[in-house]
């Protein structure tokens, strides 16, 4: 790679950086704020049931790993840009179509949701377990701030999927650009502790596949099941859901009841 070319990307990286961390950590710290501190008696009733609620030592945890995971990420963008200044990959830079563009979209987040449950699921193979996803697992009590709280070989892998998109998938630059702030956004939302959807949604056939608060504050409490990302698709079709997921998006902020949801041996959760 030419040297112009590599201080082109080392400058890229680094305005990625900077304005991914500051993006994240505005919006994170804002969500966090309205939710868990001016709204903690105000949405009340929407909590998940959890139990414990956060503390700050866990809040230092999430922010050291979140910091380790941003730098992380720029390996994945510094691999594509470099793949793309050498014509390996086939993104389209440019004007495109909208639909075009929403068509890609709804493809890449396909594609995601089935490279993190079958990435996630390995992730809860005890041998691994230990070593690697315990780190995001720390947080039972799931906050905005755990969004991005994980080891640094997981932050990547799971990152690692705009890789192989890039090389083999003809994506508009603006459908990539999409479903980063998507990813984001449904990272967030997962990571709420507050359950803000309506219930009718369980009622609606597309809306009832997509992941929720719940959805995942339950993969947090019994680690068995719920591997998914954006849907419900993947935990159903493989069977790996935890039972209750919807009565217990319906009761939202009642404790479902049962032995799956008390365990608090994590080496078998994690099985």
């Amino acid at each position: 790679m030419p040297p112009n070319d590599a201080r082109s990307i080392a400058l890229l990286l680094f305005s990625n950086f900077v304005t991914q961390a500051v993006g994240y950590f505005t919006v994170v710290s804002l969500v966090y704020f309205v939710v868990w501190r001016w709204g903690r008696e105000r949405f009340a009733r929407r909590r998940i049931a959890s139990p414990a609620r956060a503390d700050r030592a866990q809040l230092r945890h999430e922010l050291g790993n979140t910091l380790v995971v941003l730098v992380v990420g720029m390996l994945s963008v510094g691999i594509v840009l470099a793949l793309q200044a050498a014509g390996h990959t086939r993104l389209v830079s440019g004007p495109s179509n909208p639909l075009l563009v929403l068509l890609w979209v709804v493809g890449g987040v396909l594609f995601n949701d089935a490279w993190f449950y079958f990435w996630h699921r390995l992730l809860h193979h005890p041998r691994i377990y230990r070593h690697i996803h315990a780190v995001h697992h720390r947080s039972v009590d799931v906050t905005p701030f755990s969004s991005y709280s994980f080891h640094a070989v997981e932050g990547f892998v799971l990152g690692a999927w705009i890789i192989p998109a890039a090389i083999f998938l003809p994506m508009p630059m603006a459908a990539l650009g999409v479903l980063q702030v998507f990813g984001l956004a449904n990272n967030v939302m997962s990571h709420l502790g507050y359950e803000f959807l309506p219930r009718w949604i369980l009622r609606v056939p597309v809306l009832r596949w997509t992941n929720t608060a719940t959805f995942h504050s339950l993969h947090h409490k019994v680690l068995r099941g719920n591997f998914g990302l954006h849907t419900r698709l993947w935990d159903r079709l493989f069977g790996t859901e935890v039972d209750g997921y919807e009565a217990a998006f319906i009761a939202r902020g009642t404790e479902p009841s049962g032995p799956e949801y008390t365990s608090t041996d994590d080496s078998k959760r994690a099985e």
